[in-house]
């Protein structure tokens, strides 16, 4: 009796070994991993960018997303353009880590009016008093306040990313028209070309995964 309950007690152990083998396997080999290429600026001296993003005419979403989008701060506004399995987003961050759980720094909407090989004219200007404006083709869509600080000039950058499971892909996406916002009142702009000092980068675990064409302006396809 005793011997047959050991083996039952065994067979139990080795069962939950296995469940548990299963289970790391699982979340570690199908875990949502992130990627990019972006281009920085290599001088704070900006209030702001403007550019237009040519999308891909072929994109494919299984999981997460992909993005395209500028930024103020080499790590702190970001807003842009993003594609999910159920469409297209335009969305602002401004600076808040956890932005899925603070609206006041965070937003994110669907446009229906976005479509594949769309043109669209993304604009992220610091209005200096703590609040950021996003347009997008000349309309303001977002102004909000921005987490922490922000210096009045920052870095500016441009982005294109992904987060999936290895499986999401997209044609050639560009960058066009970039200008950089050089005053507080928008009267000066230059433009983003092999003149102005700025950092290739490639992030995370599928940043090896972009094919680039340029780096500045930024473009590139995913796998």
């Amino acid at each position: 009796m005793k011997r047959g309950f050991e083996l039952i007690k065994k067979s139990f152990i080795s069962l939950g070994m296995v469940l548990l083998f299963i289970s790391m396997f699982a979340s570690t080999s199908f875990a949502a991993s992130e990627g990019a290429v972006k281009t920085v600026t290599n001088n704070k001296s900006y209030t702001g960018i403007t550019a237009d993003i040519v999308l891909p005419t072929s994109i494919r979403v299984n999981s997460g997303y992909v993005n395209w989008y500028l930024g103020i701060g080499a790590a702190k506004v970001e807003g842009g353009i993003s594609k999910t399995p159920t469409g297209y987003k335009v969305f602002l961050n401004t600076g808040y880590n956890e932005s899925s759980q603070n609206s006041k720094y965070w937003n994110s909407q669907f446009d229906s009016t976005i479509n594949d090989g769309d043109r669209v004219n993304l604009k992220l200007v610091n209005n200096g008093d703590g609040t950021i404006s996003m347009y997008v083709n000349g309309n303001l869509r977002y102004k909000q306040p921005v987490y922490g600080t922000l210096g009045l000039y920052e870095q500016v950058k441009m982005v294109q990313g992904v987060e999936d499971n290895g499986t999401n892909s997209f044609s050639q996406a560009s960058f066009s028209n970039v200008q950089l916002r050089a005053n507080t009142t928008g009267s000066v702009y230059h433009k983003w070309d092999g003149t102005i000092p700025s950092t290739f980068s490639r992030y995370g675990s599928y940043g090896s995964d972009f094919y680039v064409y340029s780096q500045v302006p930024l473009s590139s396809k995913l796998r």
